[in-house]
């Protein structure tokens, strides 16, 4: 007669126990999963908002948007290249009140510096002066929907006491600007592209 082999309820309850996670990797392994389904769902559906936003935007509604801001761009633009052409040792603190409000950033930075390194008393000290307008322009687009160039053609005639006849010069400026949450459009960057003299 074979003896078939006999398990005792000792040897079970160790094959159990083997098998059965102890209670204390229980408790937490339900709420991690729980947590982990959450996040998976709110990740899940700020992708189907953004999805959607994206799909609801069309290409002329970003033309329209656009469009609505050039007139405020231009009219920036068009007011600190003005205020930078035309100055005089008399008039420079009102120009600085003028631009400061208008400019952020980088330029904002050069302008200020600028004037606190004395520009006042070098222009009162040779009398100069300057006098322009904007030939042509400002041209504006955009890089982005809170960016925006604008191109300016202008004429300045400067005049010292070295120069009392005056030199004129063409340039061509770009004005980098951007959109800021409180203040509107201001600009941000200064460029001279080109200089003539005429």
């Amino acid at each position: 007669m074979i003896e078939t082999p006999t398990t005792s309820e000792e040897d079970l309850g160790a094959d159990a126990g083997d098998r059965t996670p102890p209670a204390g990797r229980r408790r937490w392994v339900v709420p991690a999963l729980a947590a982990a389904l959450v996040v998976s769902l709110a990740l899940a559906g700020t992708f189907v908002f953004l999805w959607l936003q994206a799909v609801d935007t069309s290409p002329e509604e970003v033309g329209t948007f656009l469009t609505e801001q050039t007139p405020q761009v231009h009219e920036v633009a068009t007011e600190v290249a003005t205020l930078l052409i035309n100055y005089d040792s008399t008039n420079l603190d009102e120009r600085a009140e003028e631009i400061v409000p208008l400019s952020v950033g980088r330029f904002r930075q050069q302008y200020e510096d600028l004037i606190s390194q004395g520009l006042g008393e070098a222009l009162e000290d040779t009398a100069a002066s300057s006098r322009g307008q904007i030939l042509q322009g400002p041209d504006v687009s955009f890089a982005s929907p809170s960016e925006a160039v604008a191109i300016l053609e202008t004429t300045q005639t400067t005049q010292s006491n070295e120069n009392p006849g005056g030199r004129t010069f063409n340039y061509i400026m770009r004005l980098t600007l951007i959109d800021t949450p409180d203040g509107g459009w201001k600009v941000n960057l200064f460029e001279v592209l080109s200089q003539q003299e005429s």
